[in-house]
């Protein structure tokens, strides 16, 4: 490509920007254009022209990474739309889009997941598109140990054992929740084919950022289960576009050491773990434990998701609040504040809806507001001001909300 001149790769770029961009896939160039001629070509000629047009992956698995690493950017909501639509265009099917978010779920957490939901509703409901939403699984949930053991060896390869027993001294049941969560459940789901979720898995961790660990093994992985040495090649490639390149060269350094290495056969030696309660009862605690620190209906969350996928809002509920937050390691007030300052840190676009609803949550549970107001103060040296700055103003605007004329201690005595 370097002998091509800049109108070769901008045609040819321009080319696959229409497919994936549909009618008026032009504008936001054009637009572009009246600030930065130069940066409106660039986006055109590299990402497309040079990048998205390269033979390696087909054009609607290059759509579903580059989604990938657009959940794990956090605050490229526009973008985001723009490449599920872009999916879609490419001829992607609807079913594929809403399953990668169940791998949101297990690489990414919630809110990543949760936020893309009303994005993915807003593609489907502009394109007047009569989705039927993925059907719920059935079953008590009680075998789920052993599915996820089994998910284990069909996704992973690699030293998991040495990886789990680094962090078993200090949590021995995280390694079994990984797998029977994690494994078991989110990733357990049939709806994509085996290569592309395990290419999105990669394309997740790479995007992420200093999932090194994390990251090899799932490359491992990859080239374990079927996956080429030369898709993560060009994987990592398209990673430069839309996370960067300090993001590509980090993960080609990863994928160097695996590569030499070769095929590596999963070693792990965790017990299948004996389910000795259903999902409904983890669901029944959940649903108590949500009202009690939300005040919110359990039924309600699981509700909100039956146009697109009920699994999800079942997830939060049973997961989130039946499995990890209903644990006795610390008070409930704890949790809620360390879930503030966590969702404060983060600080992207995905984040910021739910730091509103655990601000919400820590004063139900009987937290102060300077109690909560110092929690976030607290971040300034380890997140910076400006995410610090965001949080108390988004604690702000739901203090308000619940008291107008009440306000933090720090503010009375001024």
């Amino acid at each position: 490509m370097t002998s091509e001149s800049h109108e070769d790769r901008f045609s040819r770029g321009l080319e696959i920007l229409r497919r994936i961009g549909g009618l008026n896939f032009d504008e936001p160039i054009n637009a572009l254009a009246e600030t930065s001629a130069d940066l409106s070509r660039f986006t055109v000629e590299y990402p497309y022209g040079d990048v998205l047009s390269r033979p390696g992956l087909d054009l609607p698995l290059r759509q579903l990474c580059t989604v990938s690493m657009l959940l794990a950017d956090g605050s490229a909501q526009p973008q985001l739309k723009f490449h599920i639509a872009g999916f879609l265009n490419a001829g992607g099917e609807p079913n594929a889009i809403v399953e990668l978010l169940f791998v949101s779920v297990a690489i990414l957490g919630f809110p990543a997941t949760v936020n893309a939901v009303g994005i993915v509703r807003s593609v489907f409901a502009e394109r007047e598109l009569a989705f039927q939403p993925i059907e719920p699984v059935t079953g008590d949930g009680a075998g789920r140990g052993a599915t996820g053991q089994d998910m284990l060896h069909r996704l992973a390869g690699g030293d998991w054992q040495d990886y789990f027993d680094r962090f078993a001294t200090a949590a021995p049941d995280l390694a079994q929740l990984s797998i029977d969560f994690a494994f078991g459940e989110a990733l357990a789901r049939d709806g994509l084919e085996h290569k592309v979720k395990l290419l999105a898995i990669v394309a997740m961790l790479a995007s992420s950022g200093n999932r090194s660990d994390a990251l090899r093994l799932h490359l491992a992985g990859a080239l374990a289960n079927g996956v080429t040495r030369e898709e993560i090649i060009e994987l990592f490639i398209q990673l430069s576009v839309y996370r960067g390149f300090p993001a590509a060269l980090n993960a080609f350094s990863v994928a160097r050491s695996v590569f030499a290495l070769g095929v590596q056969p999963l070693q792990v030696d965790i017990p299948t773990s004996v389910d000795t309660e259903s999902r409904g009862d983890r669901l029944e605690r959940g649903k108590a434990l949500l009202a009690k620190s939300s005040a919110a209906s359990g039924d309600a969350v699981v509700r909100s998701f039956d146009d697109i996928a009920p699994d999800l809002g079942r997830m939060i509920v049973e997961h989130s609040y039946g499995e990890v937050f209903s644990r006795k390691g610390i008070d409930l007030k704890t949790r809620e504040l360390s879930a503030c300052a966590a969702l404060a840190a983060i600080g992207s676009a995905t984040t910021e809806t739910p730091l509103r609803v655990h601000i919400n949550a820590a004063l139900n549970v009987g937290a102060s507001r300077d109690e909560i107001i110092e929690t976030l103060v607290n971040l300034t040296a380890y997140s910076g001001y400006p995410a610090t700055q965001q949080a108390i103003r988004i604690a702000a605007e739901e203090f308000a909300k619940s008291n107008p004329s009440s306000r933090p201690r720090s503010e009375e005595s001024e």
